[in-house]
């Protein structure tokens, strides 16, 4: 407990040390008018007679409306090129320096060059400012998402002392398949755990009669590989193959049509893929609501990620196995979605 309130005020330090503030407005005034200004005393000190770099084959000054479109946007590029061609009409007027023919043509490129440079700072600085607005979000959602969870697990650690010695929960069920997982690697294939994982949908979901069904890299279900009760093979109905093809948890109503299944369940990873689809053909009644919709999705997110953690751990040599026919995933919990299909 005392790590995850650490690591929810990490994350919120973290978020607020990553902002960048916006430099004062004077500064990105003394900037444009002070790299122009800088160039020109450079060029002075070159050549007195051509202070503004004219007469060579490349016009050096148009770096200060580039570097100032680059550092503060557009408006500041044409600033910086506004304030340059204004020095050398003045030069030129007072007889300091000499102007070549194409003169039209250099000042039109100070101006395009801080035009352009300015055009993709200031496109980078509203996608930078779109994500900043994301991260804020996502960092005030994860702060909630922990507050919630750690007042849920002082809760369900008080009704777990309040239960009777011996009284079977879910976590302690999927912990326990876990563990199973890690001291049998060899055995993490589906058709072995088919039927463990039928179980634990009938214990902790009331589930009646239910199929598992594999599902390929394509997103296509295969036929069952384990049964609870008496479940038909069900492979080829609508549901089953739109919950492979999506990932998403669906249902029906007694309105669908042509459909045999109640509820589809992907067992999806954190990275939604699916590996199997549980097809529920029988459930009470009086179950077929949005609690347990919501109870299946999670149970199917959870197994999920513990079938792409066993199938990501390295089997020992000594063992030979089937090469595992699901994806490797970073087993992070992520419940699935749930949909309803009218």
């Amino acid at each position: 407990m005392r790590s995850s309130h650490r690591f929810i005020q990490g994350s919120a330090e973290e978020t607020a040390a990553g902002k960048r503030s916006a430099p004062p407005a004077w500064l990105s005034w003394a900037e444009s008018l002070g790299i122009p200004a800088a160039l020109v005393a450079i060029g002075a000190l070159i050549d007195r007679r051509d202070p503004f770099l004219l007469q060579r084959g490349f016009s050096w000054l148009t770096l200060a409306p580039l570097l100032a479109g680059l550092q503060h946007g557009a408006s500041r590029g044409l600033v910086a090129a506004a304030i340059q061609a204004l020095a050398l009409a003045a030069a030129w007027k007072s007889g300091f320096t000499q102007v070549p023919d194409a003169l039209a043509e250099i000042i039109l490129g100070w101006f395009v060059s801080g035009l352009l440079a300015g055009e993709f700072r200031d496109a980078w600085r509203r996608r930078s400012g779109q994500l900043e607005a994301f991260g804020e979000h996502a960092r005030s959602r994860l702060e909630g998402l922990g507050r919630a969870y750690l007042a849920l697990k002082i809760s369900h650690d008080r009704l777990r002392r309040a239960c009777p010695p011996g009284a079977a929960t879910l976590r302690d069920a999927l912990s326990a398949f876990r563990r199973e997982l890690a001291e049998h690697p060899q055995s993490a294939s589906l058709e072995g755990l088919g039927d463990r994982i039928l179980a634990l949908f009938a214990e902790h979901a009331t589930v009646r009669a239910a199929t598992l069904h594999p599902v390929d890299r394509k997103g296509r279900a295969g036929p069952a590989v384990a049964a609870l009760g008496r479940a038909a093979d069900t492979a080829t109905d609508p549901l089953v193959r739109r919950a492979a093809r999506s990932g998403v948890t669906v249902s029906v109503r007694d309105s669908a049509e042509g459909a045999a299944v109640l509820v589809a369940v992907p067992l999806i990873d954190a990275s939604c893929r699916a590996h199997a689809v549980v097809a529920v053909t029988d459930l009470p009644f009086p179950a077929l609501h949005q609690e347990t919709l919501e109870l299946l999705a999670v149970l199917g997110g959870r197994l999920g990620d513990l079938l792409a953690q066993a199938a990501a751990r390295p089997v020992p040599a000594a063992v030979e196995a089937p090469a595992p026919a699901m994806a490797s995933a970073q087993a992070v919990a992520v419940p699935a979605r749930v949909e309803e299909a009218a």
